[in-house]
Parts: C-alpha cells; structure tokens; sequence
C-alpha cells in the first residue's frame, strides 16, 4: 500500500468524563483559546494524511459539538452507551461511505496534544500491519496487590497504551460487529482486533500525549498551553 493512502479518523467524543468532576462533557472545557476537543481535533483536521473526520456525540451536547467544531467540516455521529459502540456507529458511517479509507484511527477526543508526528508513526507502521498501537514504557515500580498478598511486577514488558490507534477499516469493522453480535467488553480498539484473532504492532508513543481524565490533568494542560 502507498504511503499516500489517507486515513478516516473516528474520533470519540460521546462520554461523559464523569471523573474529571466538570459538571459537564470536559471536551467542552476550555483549553487556550479554544476547548479540549477543538484542539484534539485541529491536529487531525492540519494533518495531510487525513481524509475526513468523524465525532461521535452525545444528544446533550450535539448543539455545542456543532457549533465548536462548524469550522473544521467533521461529521457528526450519535453516540453509544460505551465507548465500543460509538466507535462501531463510526465505523457503520464508513462503511456505507464508498470513498472511506481503507484504513482507520480511532482517537480520544481528550488527547489535545496528540502530535502530527505521532499521527504519522501510526500510519506509517499501518501501511504494513492490520493493528497499530502507541505505547510508552512504564516509569514507575508496579505492585500487583490482592487478597494474597502484594509482589513488585517486571515492567520491562508494560506498557501504557495511547492513541490514535489504527487498523485497516475493513477489519476492525468486522470485529466490531462481531462484538455487537457475542457482547463482547473491550476497553479499546487494539483488545477488540486481538479478540477477532488479528495482530497488533506498537510504535513509540509521547509521553506528552497525555489524556485528560482527572482534574489534575486539566490543570496540567492548562498550564502546559500557558507555557507554549
């Protein structure tokens, strides 16, 4: 496959970030001059190796995903209860789309500073493989701990897993409605193409890539646009 094939990206939006305590969607939190999602998805949209842009959202906040993101020309998808499920109405869009890419991101709408860099690694790595994930090395010591008692894990093998995270379209459509079809529950897109029998590679993620989940978060990235 070229290196010129372009890439849809789903990116999702639909949650509600319960944990960030924000009385609201923390997409719509300020950040700069801007919010969180637009900023997520203006990386995206500057990119040239990306088609077009899909958001999945919640009824509650459809008016102001419109209106935020009007100047960007993203497409608009009702989201699911979980995650899997916005993805997989993503997903449905494509696939009734004949000029959708065969090749697909999936991205946390509360990853700001995804960098076009990083967007880059995963496709080119893509290009090759069915499943691309980005990961970045543990730092700290890692204890299992339970009924039995705690032991200090070997983390030269862990890895925290980010993303964008990429497949060929055609797969992970396929494995997503078999996950619709034999409830399966998986906390991101690598597990559902894993599940389905296919592999996933790694490329180095940024430690910079950060998710913004808790309200410390936030206020690190307020303090990191400051900086800028």
């Amino acid at each position: 496959m070229s290196p010129s094939v372009l890439a849809d990206v789903i990116i999702a939006g639909a949650g509600g970030g319960s944990r960030m305590q924000a009385g609201r969607n923390k997409l719509l939190l300020p950040l700069g001059a801007s919010t969180v999602l637009e900023q997520t998805v203006a990386t995206f949209h500057a990119h040239p190796r990306i088609a077009r842009i899909l958001v999945t959202a919640s009824e509650v906040d459809w008016s102001d995903f419109e209106q935020r993101l009007a100047r960007f020309a993203v497409t608009l998808v009702p989201g699911g209860a979980r995650r899997q499920d916005s993805v997989h109405e993503g997903l449905a869009v494509l696939a009734q789309a004949p000029e959708a890419s065969p090749l697909v991101l999936v991205q946390d709408g509360a990853r700001p500073f995804t960098s076009a860099a990083l967007i880059s690694r995963v496709l080119d790595a893509l290009e090759t493989q069915d499943a691309v994930i980005p990961v970045v090395p543990l730092v700290d010591t890692i204890r299992r701990i339970n009924a039995s008692g705690t032991r200090v894990e070997d983390r030269a093998e862990l890895f925290a897993v980010q993303t964008p995270q990429g497949a060929r379209r055609a797969l992970l459509w396929q494995a997503s409605q078999q996950a619709q079809v034999e409830a399966w529950e998986v906390t991101d897109d690598a597990s559902l193409m894993e599940r389905a029998g296919w592999k996933v590679e790694s490329v180095p993620g940024e430690r910079e890539n950060l998710k913004l989940t808790l309200p410390e978060d936030y206020t690190f990235a307020q303090w990191r646009v400051q900086q800028a």
